[in-house]
């Protein structure tokens, strides 16, 4: 046996993290435990190494000769960051700021020069390093954490003027050239160092995404990754005309050059893959696999890359699955998968020092997310009573779910054989996926949701209904019985308590109360992806967190190749199987009905000719549509498949009034939007229990993000419900559940195959479900507040509200909504926490574990 397989057996005979098993020991809450972290993913992460503080986001790291020092630029919604690191002391010791800044750095040789790709802004950052101290030599940008929304939003403007987005650098001082990619436009230039203008800059046209360029060893030809084409380009670097084409995996990303031989590596993330090319015939040579199981679907997302300096190993960076793949490539053609290493949450860029004793890891996302306001809570999900007290007295509410995010430098050792053994298999202990989880999903007790894909079901139609951005505390931090609470909710947190949301109040106590759930998405931008996909891309991982900070992002190709999963959507997976399916208004874009009006029409190809014409467009033109209007739409149809006698077997639902419109004068209130949305769920809920079809019917709900409220417990924590004959009635299920758990079941109900690791791993919504029938209906409560009250121009925010585009949603500033609608709704005497531009502090594994002691 090898000694990968000896240690994948080894690994999966021990004690499993708590799992698609559905077993546990005791409840799990996300954030700190005895060894690591508990995500509220489900995924545990074991980050090694010492680790330094950082915003978030790296995305380039650069070791300097010295082996003590690395240049790390952080490139996420936080403040943009290039800093001077001294590993020895694991303490920045220069930085500076910036702006808009992307992917993209180059250092001379002697490392006094800088250049850093600017990205929205089209432009470069340069750079002096001298005495230990980092010196801007090109045009100093604004501060984000000191500017205000009036300055935030000129900027932004400024940035939508142009097209261009810098990308990759590659600096050749042989030839006094730096290299400059334009992810947007999709184009290479050749800049002249020198400044005497003799040298004029060129540029040539490559097309798709170009992300990543280097020089072949020789230097006769640069090759460029096309982050959307699927695609490596060999460019001349003379002319800059495109040579040829190289077809490799699904998003190309980072690319590295083999020190002593012709080899190039290349990470493609949506195919689990590194790509290795021949870089003299222009060919692949070998597909080195970078999973932790053989048969894993899309849910690695290899997105970094580096080679070590004696050319024996590579390392690649697994963002979603929480760690480094070391891989042997000491012989050309014959690479093998040595082990892996943990990291923290959500690896972005990779480095190692030139005496290839230390791996330098950026980490996207730190190790956790945080409650919002910031209580503190050990393993078991305690708060202490006196900060809660405290907190409340100081009437601190929440920070925007962005600035919870948190970044890290890991200064990992590089592994002995028999380190890398014991790493390996806490890689594998900290992973709930497994291959054979791909077609099982084991429970003891028999429910209505099989245990197997294919294995028969008493529910045969699913109605899935997606909608926004609200957490628990927000909508069930009042839930109780009587006097008595029930659920894990904090009501000084609840912005639409039982008065504003009746019907959520009356479906959680008749059928079954979800405290303990988490959306996979931070925003909606992820949100949908996730709700809908099971997995987000890592174009979609990187740039929300640009256009979420009023930051120009990276622009998708005109087939959506960078946002769209290659696996595809649940109705992707229904094609596939022969399921019928239907749309309303989820991935819907309005079109014209070539009469004046307008319809609905699937925006991907899956979703053309399956979307229901009807949902989502307004009675009267330049009107929102209301959610009482869209329920009654889907009621009407509802009516119709009665009469059929059948209807699809998936029906998926985007139902957001709850977002808003903040405080727009003539638009309606924030609590009459959230209780439009809410009798218009009841109502739903009510015409499926009465239909002849609910004996056979589930229904699942859930937000696609948790970004416009505060939590006590977690800022992904939501809202959700599961209803059906087969639910368990009047039940606190407090299993640690996300949306991938939705899908799941939904997947296990209908006979579908995973899409990704993640919903392949996450647990089933088995004990919210009996295997027994209760078909007694639901009726509908009436709203209990007026749903037509409409905000004017003395509501609180109402000027800036006016200014916001709220046609699609999360068009506008969310953490501005936040604060509206926090005022408008609470009072305008309870203070928001402030605009907190940098991360939280990334706790490190040894402050976190004394935490809990």
């Amino acid at each position: 046996m090898s000694l990968f397989a000896l240690l994948v057996f080894s690994t999966l005979n021990q004690s499993p993290v708590p799992n698609a098993t559905g077993k546990t020991d005791g409840m799990t809450w996300p954030g700190p435990t005895k060894d690591g972290f508990l995500l509220p993913n489900g995924w545990h992460i074991t980050p090694v190494g010492k680790q330094i503080d950082t915003t978030d986001l790296p995305l380039n790291i650069h070791p300097l000769a010295d082996n003590r020092h690395a240049i790390v630029t952080t490139n996420g919604f936080n403040q943009h960051e290039i800093s001077l690191v001294d590993l020895k002391e694991g303490k920045v010791i220069s930085e500076e700021t910036a702006y808009q800044s992307w992917f993209g750095l180059a250092v001379s040789k002697s490392a006094d020069k800088i250049w850093w790709s600017g990205g929205g802004n089209g432009k470069l950052h340069t750079f002096d390093h001298k005495d230990g101290k980092l010196i801007r030599t090109s045009e100093k940008e604004p501060n984000l954490s000191k500017m205000s929304r009036g300055d935030l939003a000129k900027l932004m403007e400024e940035a939508k003027k142009t097209k261009n987005f810098k990308s990759g650098l590659l600096l050749d001082e042989a030839k006094g050239l730096l290299y400059t990619l334009d992810i947007n436009e999709g184009t290479v230039s050749a800049e002249p160092l020198a400044k005497d203008f003799a040298t004029k800059p060129s540029t040539g046209q490559l097309g798709g995404r170009p992300y990543d360029i280097v020089l072949a060893k020789g230097g006769n030809l640069l090759f460029v990754s096309d982050w959307a084409g699927r695609e490596v380009l060999g460019v001349d670097p003379v002319t800059l005309k495109v040579l040829y084409r190289i077809p490799v995996g699904e998003h190309p990303n980072q690319i590295a050059c083999h020190p002593t031989d012709h080899r190039l590596f290349v990470a493609c993330a949506s195919a689990n893959a590194v790509y290795v090319i021949d870089s003299r015939r222009g060919i692949v040579t070998e597909v080195i696999s970078t999973t932790l199981f053989p048969k894993a679907p899309e849910g690695s997302t290899p997105d970094a890359l580096v080679v070590s300096p004696d050319g024996k190993t590579l390392f690649v960076a697994n963002a979603d699955n929480n760690c480094v793949a070391v891989v042997d490539i000491e012989t050309a053609d014959k690479s093998a998968v040595k082990g892996f290493i943990p990291t923290g949450w959500y690896p972005t860029a990779l480095a190692i020092t030139p005496d290839g004793k230390h791996l330098l890891v950026g980490v996207g996302k730190g190790n956790q997310t945080k409650p919002n306001p910031f209580f503190t809570k050990d393993e078991n999900g305690t708060r202490d009573k006196d900060e809660i007290k405290d907190a409340a007295k100081r009437l601190m509410p929440y920070p925007y779910i962005g600035t919870t995010l948190s970044g890290s430098l890991s200064v990992v050792p590089v592994p002995d054989e028999v380190t890398l053994m014991e790493q390996t298999a806490r890689v594998y202990r900290n992973c709930p996926y497994s291959d054979k989880l791909l077609t099982t999903s084991p429970h003891s007790e028999k429910t209505a949701i099989p245990t197997t894909v294919g294995g028969a079901s008493p529910i045969k139609y699913v109605l899935y209904i997606i909608k926004e951005n609200r957490t628990y505390d927000q909508v069930f931090g009042d839930f109780a019985s009587g006097s008595t609470p029930k659920g894990n909710g904090d009501p000084r947190l609840c912005m639409f308590p039982r008065k504003v949301t009746p019907n959520h109040h009356k479906i959680a106590e008749e059928f079954v109360l979800l405290d303990n759930l988490y959306c996979n998405g931070q925003v909606s931008r992820d949100g949908h992806p996730w709700s809908t996909a099971a997995y987000h891309t890592d174009y979609i991982a990187r740039d929300w967190h640009l256009t979420y900070s009023r930051r120009k992002g990276v622009e998708d190709d005109e087939k959506g190749e960078l946002a769209n999963p290659p696996s595809g959507y649940l109705w992707d997976a229904c094609k596939r199987a022969g399921i019928s399916y239907r749309s309303y208004g989820e991935y819907g874009s309005r079109v014209s009905d070539g009469q004046g009006g307008f319809r609905m029409e699937g925006r991907v190809p899956g979703l053309v000719g399956n979307m229901s014409p009807t949902f989502g467009i307004p009675k009267e033109k330049g009107q929102r549509t209301r959610d009482t209007d869209n329920a009654g739409s889907f009621i009407a149809d509802l009516a119709e498949f009665e009469k059929a006698g059948e209807m699809p077997r998936l029906m998926i639902m985007s139902l957001g009034e709850d977002h808003t419109s903040g405080t727009t004068p003539g638009a309606f209130t924030p609590e009459a939007c959230v209780a439009s949305n809410d009798l218009a769920l009841g109502r739903i809920v009510e015409a499926v229990s009465k239909s002849r079809f609910w004996k056979e019917t589930a229904i699942f709900v859930i937000e696609d993000d948790a970004q416009n409220g505060p939590d006590h417990v977690d800022a992904c924590r939501t809202i959700g419900f599961v209803i059906s004959p087969y639910t368990k009635r009047k039940f606190i299920d407090s299993t640690q559940y996300q949306t991938v758990s939705l899908i799941r079941s939904m997947e296990l109900i209908l006979g579908l195959s995973p899409l990704s690791q993640y919903d392949a791993a996450a647990r089933p919504m088995f004990n919210s479900f009996t295997d027994k029938a209760n078909l007694e209906p639901y009726l509908h409560t009436p709203a209990e507040i007026d749903l037509n009250k409409k905000n004017d121009a003395k509501s609180y925010g109402a000027s800036r509200s006016q200014k916001m585009d709220f046609s699609e949603y999360d068009l506008v500033d969310d953490f501005e909504l936040n604060e509206i609608l926090w005022h408008a709704v609470m009072g305008s005497d309870k203070p928001t926490h402030p605009a907190v531009r940098r991360a939280i502090a990334f706790r490190s594994l040894t402050a976190a574990n004394k935490a809990t002691k």
